[in-house]
């Protein structure tokens, strides 16, 4: 992927909290130079912060993804100041509590957000990605899908559809990509507490129908998906592209 000569350059969308700071520790951890990406100035400065005080260089830069225009921004700075691009990861997404709402409820400016921000902003990102990668040796794209893409979730239909519109993105991607050298994946997490430092029990039903407990008898942990991440973005996943691997403790198979 890259020469010996410099570090690999990993950019991360939404890549100050939750799974997305998790990836960015993972991907630094690896020997990554990292970029990441958060909606807001001060979200940005916040997790900066953070990160420095963990001992982590990583460039953080302001962008809101649900502009076409901040998403071929943010690929260009993240070129501008690492001088490379070899991974992207497409992590920013509209999730939780704010992507509830009754269909009937759902209206325009919901449905554009989650659409512009969740589907759209990979592709854009993707796209203008590729056209440095294509003439650059190639790379690697990892969307953050998740398991609503393949079951149906309550009041959360437009999250679903825009999850599965990215699954089926990471299919035809890594089709148009393939003869570029640049592998196109996906990773979908289950229920991940987003507040643990590690493992934590699953919650004894009947609880919430998201939560229900896992065949591998835990929820699953930030740190479950960056490690997916990190795997499909070395040579030990060289031939892999076009999948979507689900990160949920079996949640899925039954």
């Amino acid at each position: 992927m890259t020469g010996p000569e410099r570090r690999p350059v990993a950019l991360v969308t939404g890549g100050g909290t939750g799974i997305g700071a998790a990836i960015v520790r993972r991907l630094h951890r690896s020997g990554f130079r990292v970029v990441a990406g958060q909606r807001t100035d001060q979200e940005s400065a916040a997790a900066r912060e953070r990160f420095a005080a963990e001992g982590l260089d990583v460039d953080i830069i302001a962008a809101d993804l649900r502009s076409p225009a901040a998403c071929a921004a943010l690929v260009d700075e993240a070129i501008a100041r690492a001088g490379a691009l070899d991974v992207l990861v497409n992590n920013a997404a509209v999730t939780g509590p704010a992507a509830i709402a009754a269909l009937v409820d759902a209206d325009d400016d919901f449905v554009d957000e989650l659409i512009d921000v969740n589907l759209k902003a990979a592709i854009r990102c993707t796209r203008h990605a590729a056209r440095w990668m294509i003439p650059n040796g190639g790379g690697v794209v990892v969307n953050i899908a998740s398991v609503g893409a393949y079951a149906a979730q309550r009041d959360a239909s437009v999250y679903v559809a825009s999850k599965a519109g990215l699954v089926g993105f990471t299919r035809g991607a890594a089709f148009d990509l393939a003869d570029h050298g640049i592998r196109v994946i996906g990773v979908a997490p289950g229920d991940i507490a987003l507040d643990a430092a590690g493992p934590t029990p699953a919650p004894v039903e009947p609880g919430p129908w998201w939560q229900r407990r896992t065949p591998l008898g835990r929820r699953g942990t930030p740190d479950d998906v960056a490690a997916a991440v990190g795997f499909v973005v070395s040579t030990d996943a060289s031939f892999i592209t076009g999948e979507t691997i689900t990160v949920d403790g079996g949640w899925t198979s039954y």
